[in-house]
């Protein structure tokens, strides 16, 4: 069967949508109680956020559109979405992004926004300064 392009693009949003669902049934299991061992490794050519042992986010390079720190941004509404101790994270949905990741710490003015092939991820990490550092070091990449 031949895929029109009307298809392929059906096909690439059902792929982005199984991505932010496969994320947040992650992020529900753990249900965040690892909040305080968030990390990210950025390794070759792949960049990977995790709570303890367990992948939350994983992406490779090429597949990196673009990546920008923002100091506010409409959250939009909350499509699933779970919130412990000081981070709100879960699959949300704004004007700007449609459906996106969200996985940020509530008391920093800084969030990093990355647009993959696939979807949005919206994140900070331990502070602006280092939520700064994390971004020039996916540009740099």
């Amino acid at each position: 069967m031949k895929f029109t392009e009307k298809h392929q693009g059906v096909m690439n949003a059902f792929k982005g949508v199984l991505v932010v669902v496969v994320v947040v049934g992650i992020l529900a299991a753990l249900g965040l109680s690892r909040s305080n061992n968030l990390k990210v490794k950025v390794e070759d050519d792949l960049f990977t956020l995790s709570y303890g042992e367990d992948t939350v986010v994983q992406f490779y390079k090429d597949e990196i559109l673009s990546a920008e720190v923002v100091t506010s941004f409409t959250m939009g509404e909350a499509v699933e979405t779970i919130s412990e101790d000081r981070y709100i994270a879960g699959t949300w949905e704004n004007e700007e992004w449609g459906t996106y990741v969200l996985c940020i710490k509530e008391n920093l003015d800084s969030y990093l926004v990355v647009t993959t092939e696939e979807t949005v991820f919206v994140f900070n990490y331990e502070s602006e300064k280092t939520t700064e550092s994390l971004c020039s070091a996916l540009l740099e990449w």
